[in-house]
């Protein structure tokens, strides 16, 4: 069965015939590309960087990386594109401040995202503390979040897209009262989204909730009827086809940004297939977002030899 498994390049899961998931571990980019299909709605997504825009540093097999997600999108249909949070560095030094390789390794970041162009950067309770340190002049990525209020973060964000207005917002957990985040105001997320999604609802063809850390507000306001699909984001490592939560389609974003996400809706959530796609060696670093990631891994490598002799 194994052998089988590999052969096909690719597993499936299913639990409704409606809602089905692939997941693509082999082949290039041209192989991996799904079939056509009557896809009204294309959602690219992955999240949880955590400041690296290099594939992960694991022994075995690293996968992951922006420069590989952008040579996957050149050749993909369009869609839309979207950060799932946690996305930046959150590195601090004994005065709670972002640390310098933190703060460097933050704003390659940021330069990276953009010359992806994404449709929606979530903001999560991981990224506050890189995001105080961030030049803000610098910072023009399409920040969302419902909850965590601060500059250049809308409640809100509606994409037009393939004839359909599409509206985006997130939600994470504000984390513990204790905690200071100067800048930033932290609400609760319930409270802070419901108005959101209840206007998106009316105002908008489809309404995407981003989750990260938020599993249990997130499955409240999707039963609420207000919500079309929920990302899901909290470092999930597992494959699992799509299921319903009320009247949303919930999917979940791996973690470390190991997989591209690719979601493909029918009209009127007919039936939805969600791909996931490993960012493996094979894909070659696409590159304009490739140049950027050597240069920044050029410079973090040198500040780090001055700050810790390594």
């Amino acid at each position: 069965m194994l052998f089988l498994w590999l052969a096909l390049q690719m597993a499936f899961a299913t639990d409704d015939s409606s809602l089905r998931a692939e997941l693509i571990t082999t082949g290039t980019v041209a192989e991996r590309l799904p079939a056509a299909d009557a896809a009204e709605t294309v959602i690219f997504y992955l999240g949880e960087q955590a400041g690296s825009l290099a594939p992960c540093g694991c022994a075995d097999k690293p996968r992951g990386g922006l420069a590989r997600a952008a040579a996957y999108l050149a050749q993909s249909s369009p869609g839309i594109l979207i950060n799932t949070g946690a996305w930046l560095d959150q590195g601090q030094g004994i005065d709670g401040r972002a640390r310098p390789d933190s703060a460097l390794k933050n704003q390659w970041m940021v330069r990276g995202l953009q010359a992806m162009k994404p449709d929606a950067v979530h903001v999560a309770m991981p990224d506050l503390n890189g995001l105080s340190a961030l030049p803000k002049d610098d910072l023009t990525l399409p920040l969302v979040s419902a909850n965590l209020r601060g500059p250049g973060i809308q409640p809100f964000l509606i994409v037009e897209r393939n004839a359909q207005r599409v509206g985006i917002t997130g939600i994470s957990q504000p984390g513990h009262p204790n905690v200071e985040t100067p800048g930033f105001h932290r609400a609760k997320p319930l409270a802070a989204a419901l108005p959101i999604v209840e206007e998106l609802k009316r105002t908008t063809d489809v309404v995407i909730l981003l989750a990260h850390g938020t599993t249990d507000t997130a499955k409240k306001l999707a039963k609420m009827g207000h919500v079309d699909v929920v990302i899901d984001s909290a470092e999930h490592r597992t494959f699992e086809t799509p299921f319903v939560v009320g009247d949303a389609i919930w999917i979940r974003s791996h973690a470390q940004g190991l997989r591209l996400g690719e979601f493909r809706m029918g009209r009127d959530q007919s039936w939805a297939l969600d791909r996931k796609i490993d960012l493996d060696e094979s894909i070659p670093g696409h590159g304009p977002v490739h140049a950027i990631t050597k240069e920044a891994q050029s410079e973090i490598k040198a500040l780090e030899k001055r700050l810790f002799q390594r």
